[in-house]
């Protein structure tokens, strides 16, 4: 199967591309910027280079493929953004993954899975979500999924098959995964809230294996939520990591103090609380994982990133905190 992946150096995108290939796809990854071609290329992957603003140097590749991967994100984790720029992202992003409809449009082209994040159902506390759940993107979604409905009208118009779907915060070496773990490590990270929202994860290595299931099989229909199912709160996820790395778990801050220090999509994206589902992903795609939850994925990931207990960290800090230092 002839596979074209866009985000291909991304965090999602670079595993999904090295996951595809080592199951004998043929991938060609789509590359911006010279400098990142050579991890695509390490993966044993096609490059592309171009900008999905401009299809004159892609289009034909892309009515080569069996499969389009939409893996592009237009703000990365960590960026201070407000509401209004996000809205601005999220307009282009529109019309760059409606080029990739248009493109494909009477061509070989069986779909076009376009990827979009948990947040992208809004904040709904305790409340489980699923694929029927209307969307009401906060965080970072803002400026992803905010362009859903036009993407949606694109691939009814060209008659191109589209795959929604929706991954949980995926986790693992590297993006904002390893940011937290060392932030949690070296004392600067800082809870947003109380704690108590629940966020729903995935590990980088389930998900990549998700995908290339996705390409596989084509489960048409329904959105396809990829997660893990055992969504924990941020106050439990910051405690494993603590845990991990041998000190106290992170203060917590007002969300309002953490917007100012991060960014108002950074905070509203920490803080909001969603409870997504995997059960369909585990009935059609991928019923065991390698990482069943964050209890099992988080060792791996702080082991990887080389981040080594410090035995007596934490009874120190708790003494000298005791102590009034």
């Amino acid at each position: 199967m002839k596979i074209f992946v866009t985000g291909a150096t991304g965090f999602v995108g670079s595993a999904v591309v090295k996951e595809l290939v080592g199951r004998g796809q043929e991938v060609t990854g789509l590359v911006r910027r010279r400098a990142m071609a050579g991890h695509v290329e390490e993966a044993g992957a096609k490059v592309l280079m171009g900008n999905l603003l401009d299809p004159a140097a892609w289009s034909q590749a892309v009515k080569e493929s069996d499969l389009v991967i939409s893996a592009s994100q237009p703000v990365r984790f960590g960026e201070h953004l407000a509401i209004p720029e996000s809205h601005r992202r999220s307009y282009y992003h529109g019309k760059m993954v409606a080029n990739l409809f248009l493109a494909a449009q009477d061509s070989r082209v069986k779909a076009i899975a376009v990827t979009y994040g948990a947040l992208g159902f809004g904040n709904k506390g305790e409340q489980w979500v699923d694929g029927h759940t209307d969307l009401n993107p906060v965080g970072y979604e803002r400026s992803v999924t905010g362009a859903f409905w036009h993407i949606d009208k694109t691939s009814r118009k060209t008659k191109v098959p589209l795959l929604n779907v929706f991954t949980g915060w995926a986790y693992g070496p590297g993006n904002w995964c390893e940011a937290m773990a060392r932030g949690v490590a070296n004392g600067t990270w800082r809870m947003a809230g109380p704690g108590d929202n629940f966020m729903s994860l995935i590990h980088i290595e389930d998900l990549a294996s998700a995908y290339a299931q996705l390409a596989e099989k084509l489960p048409m229909g329904e959105r396809m939520c990829l997660v893990d199912g055992n969504p924990v709160t941020q106050k439990e996820l910051l405690g494993m990591v603590a845990g991990e790395v041998g000190c106290l778990p992170p203060k917590a801050v007002e969300v309002e103090e953490y917007a100012r220090a991060s960014g108002e999509l950074a905070a509203e994206s920490i803080s909001s609380s969603v409870r997504l589902s995997g059960d369909r992903m585990k009935k059609l795609l991928l019923p065991e994982l390698k990482y069943p939850s964050c209890k099992e994925g988080i060792p791996s990931v702080i082991k990887a990133l080389g981040i080594k207990k410090a035995a007596r960290r934490m009874e120190d800090e708790e003494l000298k905190r005791a102590a009034g230092f």
